[in-house]
């Protein structure tokens, strides 16, 4: 018996222009910084749940003309995509087949911090999305404990407008229907 094995299409670490981006196959979780391809570790069992009930809490608040996904990749520029762990988006901004959103679309983006991508979560990417014009950044730390970080776009970045733990319901400035219970972010909440 003879096992072909088919070599991966994924250009880890290759230099690209935004075009040959573009055209890569949508089968990936990637980022693409400085035109260079990066692939995204397998987010660990708590990070995976944290995001996913904090999609389902936002989804059963948000308003009517907003979409609350995951992995989905926002065009900050041509040579820079992000993808954020949970994103809400204008709906008029996404079709059914989008894998990108512009970040003129995007109301909040939300990162969770974990190991190996401690300071692009807490310094790079709010930069990025600052700078994007992306009005609202949460950060999600999950050890050694659960706490959300709420941000508001101002004149220059970001400023925290709130940090929330065990109890707390996450009440962000600009983001009145998004109050969620920091608790039923886990499955033993």
């Amino acid at each position: 018996m003879t096992v072909t094995v088919t070599p991966t299409l994924e250009p880890i670490g290759q230099v690209l222009t935004p075009e040959e981006y573009d055209a890569l196959p949508e089968n990936s979780l990637r980022e693409f910084v400085d035109g260079v391809v990066h692939v995204m570790a397998t987010p660990t069992y708590w990070h995976q749940q944290v995001a996913q009930e904090l999609r389902a809490a936002l989804k059963g608040l948000k308003p009517m003309d907003l979409r609350v996904t995951g992995e989905l990749e926002i065009r900050l520029g041509d040579t820079l995509r992000r993808n954020p762990d949970v994103l809400v988006v204008a709906a008029a901004g996404l079709d059914r087949g989008a894998c990108r959103v512009l970040p003129e679309h995007v109301e909040l983006a939300v990162e969770i911090v974990s190991p190996g991508s401690e300071s692009t979560d807490r310094q790079v990417k709010p930069h990025e999305y600052a700078r994007a014009g992306i009005p609202h950044y949460w950060r999600v730390e999950i050890d050694p404990e659960l706490v959300v970080h709420t941000f508001r776009l101002g004149d220059r970045g970001y400023v925290e407008t709130g940090v929330f733990t065990s109890g707390d319901v996450v009440a962000a400035p600009g983001l009145s229907w998004a109050r969620v219970k920091v608790d039923e972010l886990t499955d033993e909440g």
